[in-house]
């Protein structure tokens, strides 16, 4: 399936916006995964650690594979094993230790393939990738119950204002519900935190028809709300990006990096799938960069989910689902 154009091509310097990938999916090593991307992109392969490696100088930049698991990224095992008394800096077999316990993580844990930003006219080169991942037998969402692997996308965003991504957070906010029925998201997913909806209060609140923050009040707002990084649209990358200092004021965890993206993370990674595809899932959020980028229809939408009776939501979740599969079949 083809990507869509996003309404907004380029970003406020001019430049075409771009869009990074992370792909969470397992049966495939990590070193054999990092020459699949050198043997497709060039590149030189360096291992950073037993759970990470990085190539770089590829055609589009440097692509990092890991186990997705801070516990062994940051070697806080050790930490762990020290306070038993085991130094794992003395062990004459320390790598064998790390080869065992990454196996043990695999099982549940997933590999990721994290993609440098590449541009919106360059996407069909990753098919390449997820054709690879295939053909080694990846197993990614649905190959096991316990494997509650995402896609994530960054789109870079196309203006670093309040408004802009107000807009934004609206129109998803608004399309929630559909995506998820129309993804089919796994219930291995929807059983975890990682792509908890927001909460309907929060929700009401930004789609007011007053609702016009400066980007402090914005940040400020989306804690207030008790917002996280665990949002199906997770707004804090940028929001650290435009305002790190005060962003990092209100953060507990530092996992999260500045970077002038979105971070969209509801999508499953269902790369076993040969009908599953990057084009379909980036399509959905093209369906939220459309719905922004048309601020009368926008408005009128949030007119119409905050005539509905709070106490009746879940009643009329289907009907809400059905009014935006019909705006969806006008604007494909």
């Amino acid at each position: 399936m083809k990507f869509k154009t996003p309404p907004v091509p380029k970003n406020q310097k001019g430049e075409e916006r771009s869009v990074g990938f992370e792909f969470e999916f397992t049966g495939v090593e990590m070193a054999d995964a990092a020459k699949m991307v050198v043997d497709l992109y060039g590149g030189e392969t360096e291992q950073v650690s037993g759970y990470e490696f990085k190539v770089k100088a590829s055609d589009f930049g440097t692509f990092s594979l890991e186990l997705d698991a801070s516990l062994f990224l940051n070697k806080k095992y050790e930490g762990v094993l020290k306070s038993v008394g085991l130094d794992v800096e003395k062990l004459q077999n320390k790598d064998k230790l790390e080869d065992t316990l990454r196996e043990m993580a695999s099982t549940v844990v997933p590999f990721e393939i994290i993609t440098p930003p590449i541009p919106f006219s360059q996407l069909d080169a990753l098919n390449k990738l997820v054709d690879k991942l295939r053909e080694w037998k990846a197993k990614g969402t649905g190959s096991s119950f316990f494997y509650a692997f995402g896609l994530h996308l960054n789109p870079e965003v196309p203006e670093l204002t309040a408004e802009s991504l107000l807009r934004h957070l609206k129109a998803y906010v608004m399309l929630d519900a559909w995506i998820r029925q129309d993804a089919d998201i796994d219930i291995s997913r929807k059983l975890t935190p990682y792509i908890n909806g927001y909460e309907m209060k929060y929700i009401r609140h930004i789609l007011q028809e007053g609702y016009r923050p400066d980007l402090e009040t914005l940040i400020r707002d989306y804690f207030e709300f008790d917002n996280s990084r665990n949002r199906p649209l997770d707004m804090l990358p940028v929001f650290r990006f435009l305002e790190e200092e005060l962003t990092e004021e209100l953060l507990d965890e530092k996992l999260t990096s500045a970077r002038p993206t979105f971070h969209y993370r509801l999508p499953n990674c269902s790369i076993q799938d040969e009908s599953w595809s990057l084009g379909e899932e980036w399509n959905r959020w093209w369906l939220v960069e459309r719905l922004a980028d048309d601020e009368q229809t926008l408005n009128q939408y949030a007119r119409r989910f905050l005539q509905m009776d709070e106490k009746t939501l879940f009643s009329v979740k289907r009907k809400w689902i059905k009014l935006m599969d019909r705006w969806v079949q006008n604007v494909r």
